[in-house]
């Protein structure tokens, strides 16, 4: 009696070690795909300048930086407060309509200059140079920050002078060229926010540095659970399990991260629709196909160990009732 309850007792501790041990091995296989997929497409440079690129070319984004430069334009050039400084008595509608020239010259011309390739080729360099740096950052081995990199910025110069160039009115370009000093056309405006992953830094550092050892750990773990198990079929049937729920949360935590970053570019960079799902389907969508890819494995794995463990079922009730 004594023995057999010694039995039951170590079969029971077994069973809890291997599902111990295949839920381990199912967090490290895809922990190993999340670190494999960080490494080769988030963080390449060329996929994801590939994946950036329609972002660059939305009418969207492209309206919104212009409507931010001529916004900050026209902060540094504030018709009524130099007028007031330099001659406080001059007629106020003739300042308003000269305002309002102003304005309408100011966003006519940017919105043009940043509807060129020339625009496109500055936001995609300042991309590369963003990511670049979040790449440097994740690799570290101190505590960097990307903050710097974070940002798109341009410089306010050249739109300066190109209002200067292309102002018909004599008197507006007199007071661009008199009243702003050099030191505002050096001054640059946040164009956007592209802190679009830096908020994961420590995950996707954490994720480098285990890369190396989660395909092994899985590995371990698994052969573990083999030796462990009082049955192999057991433990074949346990793994699959463990995979195939594995793959519902990772799928589910993947589809919820894809939302955070498609709700984060519309809002920072006013894309469309189209252009903001190509650009989270060229990041995410080979991470959602290693994941199915990997929980159709656990199924199959399942299935295999319920029909082994069926079959012993079945072959063992004969000879139970000839006995």
């Amino acid at each position: 009696m004594e023995h057999s309850r010694s039995l039951a007792i170590i079969v029971t501790v077994r069973r809890a070690l291997v599902v111990l041990l295949v839920g381990v091995a199912a967090v490290c296989a895809y922990g190993s795909i999340l670190a494999y997929w960080a490494d080769t497409v988030l963080l390449d440079t060329p996929t994801f300048m590939r994946a950036i690129e329609p972002i660059v070319d939305d009418d969207g984004a492209r309206m919104q930086a212009s409507t931010t430069i001529s916004d900050a334009v026209m902060d540094v050039i504030d018709i009524r407060q130099i007028t007031d400084l330099v001659a406080p008595d001059f007629d106020i509608p003739v300042i308003d309509q000269l305002a309002a020239d102003l304005d309408s010259l100011v966003r006519q011309k940017i919105e043009a200059a940043v509807r060129t390739d020339t625009f496109g080729d500055l936001w995609l360099g300042e991309m590369r140079r963003w990511h670049i740096g979040l790449v440097g950052a994740v690799h570290a081995t101190t505590d960097e920050s990307v903050t710097d990199g974070a940002e798109i910025r341009v410089a306010l110069g050249p739109y300066i002078d190109l209002l200067i160039e292309q102002a018909e009115s004599p008197l507006i370009r007199r007071l661009i060229t008199s009243l702003v000093p050099d030191d505002i056309r050096q001054m640059q405006v946040v164009v956007f926010n592209a802190e679009l992953i830096a908020d994961r830094l420590e995950l996707l550092r954490l994720l480098g540095r285990a890369r190396p050892y989660l395909p092994w750990a899985t590995a371990v773990a698994l052969l573990l659970a083999f030796t462990a198990a009082p049955q192999a079929r057991h433990a074949l049937f346990g793994a699959g399990v463990s995979l195939a729920i594995g793959g519902v949360i990772a799928g589910a935590v993947t589809a919820r991260e894809t939302e955070r970053i498609e709700s984060l570019m519309r809002s920072t960079f006013s894309a469309s629709d189209e252009s903001v799902a190509h650009f989270a389907g060229a990041l995410f969508e080979p991470l959602s196909t290693w994941i199915g890819y990997l929980a159709l494995a656990g199924l199959a794995a399942m299935f295999v160990g319920a029909a082994m463990m069926w079959r012993r079922r079945s072959t063992s009730e004969p000879s139970e009732v000839v006995s």
